[in-house]
C-alpha cells in the first residue's frame, strides 16, 4: 500500500513522518548484518552449549534415577541381611541356652555323683570307726574283766593267763 502524496510519492511520506530513508536503509542493512553475524558466530555455539547442558541435565536425571534404584536395592539388601543376622543371632542364642542347660545338668549330675561318693566314703569311714571302737571296747572290756577277776581272785595273773581267761569269759557270754 503506497501513499501517494502530492509532492511526489513515498519519499514525501517518510519525510513527513520525520524518517530519513537513507538512514532507514542503512539501519536495515546494519540489522541484517548483525542478524547474519549472530546466526553465523553467536547462535551456533550458544545452541551447542545449551544442547550440551540439556544432555548433561538428562544424563544427571538418568544417573539420579539409577542411583535411587541402586539405593532401594541396597536398602532391600541391607534389610534382608539384617533379617538373616537376626535369625542367625536367635539360633546362636538358642544353641547357647541349650548348651548352658546341658552344662547345668552335667554339673548337677557331677555334684550328685560327688555327694554320693562323699556319703559312701563317710559311711565307709564310719564303719571303720565303729569297728575300731568295737576293738577298743573289747580291749577295754578285757582289761576291766581282768581287773575284776584279779580283785575277786586276789591274785595277779600274768598276761597269757589273763588273756586266756578273758577270752573264755567272752566266749561264754556270746
Amino acid at each position: 500500500m503506497h501513499f501517494l502524496l502530492a509532492d511526489g510519492g513515498m519519499a514525501g511520506l517518510l519525510t513527513a513522518l520525520g524518517i530519513d530513508w537513507k538512514v532507514l536503509l542503512l539501519n536495515g542493512a546494519a540489522f541484517l548484518v548483525v542478524v547474519w553475524v549472530m546466526g553465523k558466530f553467536v547462535y551456533p555455539p550458544l545452541i551447542k552449549s545449551l544442547d550440551a547442558r540439556l544432555e548433561d541435565l538428562e544424563k544427571t536425571s538418568t544417573d539420579r534415577k539409577q542411583a535411587e534404584e541402586q539405593l532401594k536395592a541396597a536398602e532391600k539388601s541391607a534389610t534382608d541381611i539384617i533379617g538373616q543376622a537376626r535369625v542367625a543371632a536367635d539360633e546362636v542364642l538358642a544353641e547357647a541356652k541349650a548348651e548352658a542347660s546341658e552344662l547345668a545338668k552335667a554339673s548337677q549330675a557331677k555334684a550328685d555323683e560327688q555327694a554320693k561318693r562323699i556319703v559312701s566314703e563317710a559311711r565307709a569311714q564310719l564303719g571303720r570307726d565303729v569297728e575300731a571302737a568295737r576293738v577298743a571296747l573289747k580291749t577295754e572290756t578285757a582289761k576291766l574283766v581282768a581287773q575284776a577277776t584279779e580283785a575277786v581272785l586276789s591274785e595277779k595273773l600274768d598276761d597269757s593267763k589273763d588273756a586266756a581267761l578273758v577270752s573264755r569269759a567272752l566266749e561264754g557270754h556270746k
